[in-house]
């Protein structure tokens, strides 16, 4: 009977240690880096199954001349693009993330300044990413994060003050972009800050899809052709990319959020405010068969029109309701149909049977011309229908940094 005892006492210990090996082995080993030099090195080849954690500091890399086997945003993808990055970082399971702070500083000097290649499951988060230089080719799909290729979770990181080198945007006019996901990626993107960027702040391009939920997209400035922050598209969505855009912040860019071609994207609860043109576009640009599920925005003190749609497709094309559209159409110069479309709260270009208007809220708009439809609410009424709103707007948790929510909710 001993005997059995034992040999069950000797089974389990055996079964346990077996039990912690394989725990240990399927865990990520820890990595610590605390110098460029060290980073650059760790990451010249692929990486599996690491959580690279850096310590406070300014990481300034060194670019590294690259060829982009295709282009991201042309209407011939075949074409290759030189290109530069910072950090290639390629391999399956990896996490890179700084403190919480964020003052882990990367300083990446090129056009990809992190560069998620054939990467499955990473992770960036809790970083600094910055400085980075506009490549020369104008097809090159600049971004302090370009995800290609890869699944990626990218959170809780500040990515300002991409800017660029002033000749080469004013003759080429794109910039650096935030965040830019490419083809094949599918991407988390959540409480990031993206500041002061030179190009669009989130990008996705050809068989991208992303869930963005609660960033902070700021130009600073919506400066025009020269280089500074806000040029470009908040949010864009373009080609076949997919996103469900959330509950996010964009303010002070030439452009709001873009569904674009073939794009089908859901758009709820964000604020877009202070944009040199117009809120939100759902275009078709004469060949695509863009869907746009547009729900409970709110659109606020923008150049041009608040809501643009142009769009021929039939099955289930989406919708645009419970939107709340203040102070649109402000700028004359937008005033010409030739240059955005119509001039109004509302831009109804070409529009599917089936998709749905309704419920919006209209108030102190500018329209062009007196033929141009008028959707707007006397003050008293539209200070009645914000109050029902009321519970739902204290919901959103980026209302703080709102200029509408400050004007209406805090004076």
């Amino acid at each position: 009977m001993s005997s059995i005892k034992n040999k069950n006492v000797s089974l389990l210990i055996i079964f346990i240690i077996i039990f912690i090996l394989l725990t240990l082995l399927s865990g990520n080993k820890v990595v610590k880096i605390d110098n460029a030099a060290d980073l650059m090195k760790y990451f010249s080849r692929a990486v599996a199954n690491k959580e690279i954690i850096l310590a406070s500091g300014i990481y300034e890399l060194d670019p590294i001349f690259i060829i982009d086997e295709t282009c991201g945003n042309c209407e011939n993808p075949d074409q290759p693009v030189v290109a530069t990055a910072g950090l290639i970082i390629s391999g399956k399971n990896i996490t890179l993330s700084g403190p919480e702070d964020k003052s882990a500083v990367i300083v990446t000097n090129s056009g990809y300044g992190i560069y998620l290649l054939n990467c499955e499951q990473a992770i960036l988060k809790n970083l600094t990413i910055t400085g980075g230089t506009r490549d020369s080719s104008a097809l090159a799909t600049d971004a302090a994060i370009v995800v290609k290729n890869s699944t990626a979770i990218v959170k809780n990181n500040l990515i300002q003050n991409n800017i660029g080198d002033s000749l080469l945007i004013e003759k080429n006019i794109v910039g650096i972009m935030g965040i830019c996901g490419r083809e094949n990626s599918r991407l988390e993107i959540s409480n990031n800050r993206i500041l002061n960027n030179s190009w669009d702040g989130i990008a996705l391009y050809r068989d991208a899809e992303a869930v963005i939920e609660e960033n902070v997209i700021n130009g600073i400035v919506n400066v025009a052709r020269e280089a500074g922050g806000g040029r470009g598209v908040g949010i864009g969505v373009t080609w076949n990319a997919r996103a469900e855009i959330t509950h996010n912040l964009i303010k002070n860019y030439w452009k709001g959020i873009g569904l674009f071609v073939n794009a089908h994207g859901v758009v709820r609860g964000n604020f877009i405010e202070n944009c040199l043109t117009w809120g939100i576009s759902l275009w078709d640009a004469g060949k695509g068969k863009p869907r746009g599920f547009i729900e409970a925005n709110i659109i606020f003190d923008t150049g041009a029109m608040g809501m643009s749609v142009t769009s021929s497709t039939q099955d289930d094309p989406g919708y645009f309701k419970d939107n709340i559209v203040v102070k649109t159409g402000q700028n004359p110069a937008y005033d010409a149909a030739d240059y955005y479309g119509f001039q109004c709260a509302l831009a109804l270009h070409s529009v599917p049977e089936n998709f749905e208007i309704t419920e919006n809220i209209f108030y102190n708009n500018r329209r062009a011309s007196e033929d141009l439809p008028n959707y707007d609410l006397s003050q008293r009424d539209f200070y009645d229908e914000l109050e029902k709103r009321k519970t739902e707007i204290f919901e959103l948790p980026l209302k703080q940094e709102s200029g509408f929510y400050r004007l209406y909710f805090l004076k």
